[in-house]
């Protein structure tokens, strides 16, 4: 699997790339509650899909293969793609979230979930447009978890734990659902302060954060906009 401008700059660099669809890896049982719990940060997922935590070691050990990174990837709209990089390169493993912008051009970091994080991606609304997004390879609760952990927004509204608590439901998780709902919504491994988004230029970039959507990171102007009308484009009401 190739995404464009993704893997340069490693030293030494790569003689073929290691990243490979995860759409398998989707499909297995235990996925959800591995993910959740490894990326989301949320200790209650096992419980709440009624899965030992011992169970999850062998598609962890998946998630964390330095040979074979699994990419999770999601449509969004026009030809445009989220993916979701377990990026396992020995030493600065971590889990990447970039956009395909879908003009030929290099993939744009949104996020590096990992000890010296990047980020929030992208805010509340943006996370419901894509989650209702059209697509026929995932479900719109697939889309929201898959996304969540890379959002952050201090306007969030109060509905969004309900938003979460259903999706978890629609994906089999039990009684505990609402809780897991609250661990991935208020998870403050990644997000220690405030994000706020705002409008400039024509681009929503976050204030207050270590964000590559920010004014003065290394994303172009250009690029800032480019993200900014991938997630607009999708316009649903705001919860």
């Amino acid at each position: 699997m190739i995404i464009s401008g993704y893997l340069d700059g490693y030293e030494p660099p790569f003689l073929r790339s290691p990243l490979i669809d995860g759409s398998a890896v989707m499909a297995h049982a235990l996925f959800w509650p591995a993910f959740l719990h490894t990326v989301g940060g949320s200790s209650s997922a096992p419980n709440a899909f009624d899965a030992d935590p011992a169970d999850l070691s062998e598609l962890i050990d998946i998630f964390l293969d330095s040979d074979s990174w699994p990419v999770f990837s999601l449509d969004l709209a026009g030809r445009s793609r989220l993916h979701v990089i377990m990026r396992n390169f020995p030493d600065d493993g971590g889990v990447d979230y970039v956009l395909d912008p879908g003009n030929d051009g290099d993939a744009i970091p949104l996020a590096a979930m990992e000890g010296h994080f990047r980020g929030p991606a992208l805010a509340w609304p943006e996370l419901v447009a894509a989650t209702h997004q059209a697509d026929q390879g995932n479900s719109w609760g697939e889309r929201l978890l898959l996304l969540l952990p890379s959002c952050a927004d201090s306007d969030r509204p109060s509905t969004a734990i309900d938003m979460v608590t259903a999706a978890l439901t629609s994906l089999g998780a039990g009684p505990d659902a609402r809780q897991v709902g609250a661990e991935l919504l208020d998870s403050r491994r990644y997000w220690t302060q405030s994000c706020q988004w705002a409008t400039v230029d024509g681009a929503l970039v976050c204030l207050g954060a270590p964000a590559y959507r920010s004014l003065g990171s290394e994303l172009s102007p250009s690029d800032l906009r480019l993200v900014t009308e991938a997630f607009a484009a999708l316009k649903p009401g705001r919860p």
